[in-house]
């Protein structure tokens, strides 16, 4: 995460730095990206850099953890609207492929998504504690088999939905991944809800 002196910067240097770190992600992997790159883009010196981050992995998670903090919102409003998980799932797969299509930030995402390690859980970052405690007590469990499965179902889905965002992002081809995606959520549904 940042340092202090980073968040004391100004807004649009912040902004340039910023911008300058997308496009160096943009054009090749954060191993393979180079801060000198991105401090001769954003016009600042090497050793500022430092003061701002730790590595430009910190950088890179900073990036999607500030995205990740809108989609929590969204979903948190979503789940609590209808207390459908499977519907908040799908909602926050089409939310994420949207904010990956947009031409701004496809080709970021593409690198990035392209360069995940089975690992990484940067697609819900730092808030997916979060969105998990708001799935969990929003969550309409009255028509499940066992309701002490949610914990389960929760790491299921998002193994499937994370999956199938990688898929969908990184694809030239992605036309029919997402309705295999909604096949593999009515699997999951009918195996958790009641006859």
């Amino acid at each position: 995460m940042p340092k202090q002196t980073f968040q004391n910067l100004p807004e649009d240097k912040k902004r340039k730095i910023l911008e300058a770190a997308k496009n160096e992600f943009s054009r090749v992997s954060v191993t393979e990206a180079s801060i000198n790159n991105i401090v001769t883009e954003a016009n600042i010196a090497r050793g500022s850099f430092y003061q701002y981050f730790e590595s430009k992995e910190d950088l890179l998670l900073f990036m999607v953890n500030e995205a990740s903090e809108e989609v929590k919102k969204m979903v948190d409003k979503k789940i609590k609207e209808k207390g459908d998980i499977f519907e908040t799932f799908i909602f926050f797969y089409d939310k994420i492929i949207k904010t990956c299509k947009d031409n701004k930030n496809k080709k970021f995402y593409k690198t990035v998504f392209a360069n995940l390690r089975a690992n990484d859980n940067i697609i819900l970052g730092k808030a997916k504690e979060e969105i998990y405690d708001s799935l969990l007590k929003n969550t309409d469990t009255s028509k499940f088999k066992n309701k002490e499965d949610l914990n389960v179902l929760l790491d299921m889905l998002n193994a499937i939905t994370r999956w199938t965002i990688i898929q969908t992002v990184t694809s030239n081809n992605p036309i029919d991944i997402r309705d295999k995606y909604i096949k593999q959520i009515e699997y999951v549904k009918m195996g958790i809800l009641k006859n």
